[in-house]
């Protein structure tokens, strides 16, 4: 008992000085003030395969950009069985700024490689069909590309569409992946982003051998990242801002959320960057030591009590600042179910990242 407790505390003090750099970092990013450089022309690539259900309404978003440059939206299919392209031909036939491809490879990685090759601007954004774009969000994103001088800039994704507990689980467990991601940046060491919001500098990437490293199935975007990363992290930089924040929806079940986080664990093995490396380790560590003092409690109290009022303290500071960014901070009541449930799922992921995971996009 003695040596689980020490163990226990070692751990938490390292996940406390992680989450308290990720704090200061992520409060540095959030002070930025806006940008209002002048803009350039922008080619939105946008790989889909089966979204009939929600990519009217991510196009429509994007369409609906007030933009003071040029720009297109290239959709690329990656082999849709359903009625996503028949949508998207309507829409193209009465609008010229969107482009229709049909990709030749599979995957959502060669979707993004044939959409970038078809761009005709230098400037690069990346969509999701699954989100939806608020009207300033291209005007921004650009804005802050051309003032930070970026080989990449990354910005935040939400969730939204469900009231219920699990929806309000996802929205919390999101803030923290996408908080934490900011915060890296602000420290200097980025380590991951979101690919359905992210802008890129289209012939910094084309040079690059393999930037999406395509023989991992998912992780275009971190992986991204880590190649930006290894030729200028200089160049590489966040924005909060309200305006380029983009919205998703929830896992509707718990096991479609399921799916999504072991397909987002299962490329951590082939991760290469250090800095992404020590953080994933001590989120995994600081899960397994909640869910060990969870079946020790017949026997003592001590552990869990260490481990989870430290654990939720800390994280309860670095979400009331991200929260409030998202504009949702009421959510945090939530958070001593939130720790353990989180925890729960992660352990789950690391097994199932051991023992290989389906890792696949759709």
């Amino acid at each position: 008992m003695y040596t689980v407790i020490c163990i226990s505390v070692a751990v938490v003090l390292c996940y406390t000085a992680l989450i308290i750099c990720l704090f200061g970092g992520f409060r540095k990013m959030a002070k930025r003030q806006p940008s209002n450089a002048e803009v350039i022309p922008v080619s939105v690539i946008l790989p889909f395969r089966n979204e009939e259900h929600c990519i009217e309404t991510a196009i429509s978003s994007l369409l609906a950009q007030k933009y003071d440059s040029d720009f297109e939206i290239i959709a690329v299919d990656d082999h849709s069985t359903d009625n996503s392209w028949q949508l998207l031909s309507n829409v193209a036939a009465a609008e010229p700024r969107l482009r229709l491809l049909k990709a030749n490879g599979s995957g959502k990685k060669n979707a993004l490689a044939e959409g970038l090759a078809a761009s005709r601007f230098g400037c690069v954004a990346v969509a999701d069909a699954d989100c939806r774009y608020p009207e300033r969000w291209l005007q921004s994103m650009s804005s802050e590309f051309v003032k930070n001088g970026c080989l990449l800039l990354c910005a935040p994704v939400k969730i939204g569409g469900m009231s219920n507990w699990f929806g309000n689980f996802q929205f919390v467990d999101f803030a923290s992946l996408v908080g934490s991601g900011i915060g890296a940046a602000g420290c200097g060491r980025p380590i991951m982003c979101n690919g359905a919001n992210m802008m890129f500098d289209k012939e910094a990437v084309m040079c690059m051998d393999d930037p999406f490293n395509a023989a991992v199935e998912s992780g275009d975007d971190v992986f991204l990242l880590h190649a930006v990363k290894r030729l200028d992290k200089q160049k590489i930089s966040f924005t909060c801002r309200p305006e380029t924040i983009v919205e998703t929806k929830a896992a509707p079940t718990f096991a479609g959320f399921m799916r999504q986080r072991m397909r987002w664990g299962g490329k951590t093995t082939s991760y290469t960057d250090a800095d992404s490396i020590i953080v994933a380790g001590i989120v995994a560590a600081t899960a397994v030591c909640v869910v060990a003092s969870l079946l020790l409690i017949p026997w003592s109290w001590i552990p869990v009590t260490v481990v989870l009022v430290s654990k939720t303290t800390v994280d309860t500071l670095m979400l009331c600042s991200v929260c409030k960014v998202f504009g949702n901070r009421r959510l945090l009541w939530q958070m001593p179910v939130y720790e353990i449930v989180v925890a729960l799922y992660t352990v789950a992921v690391v097994v199932g990242t051991i023992f290989g995971a389906n890792k696949k996009w759709k």
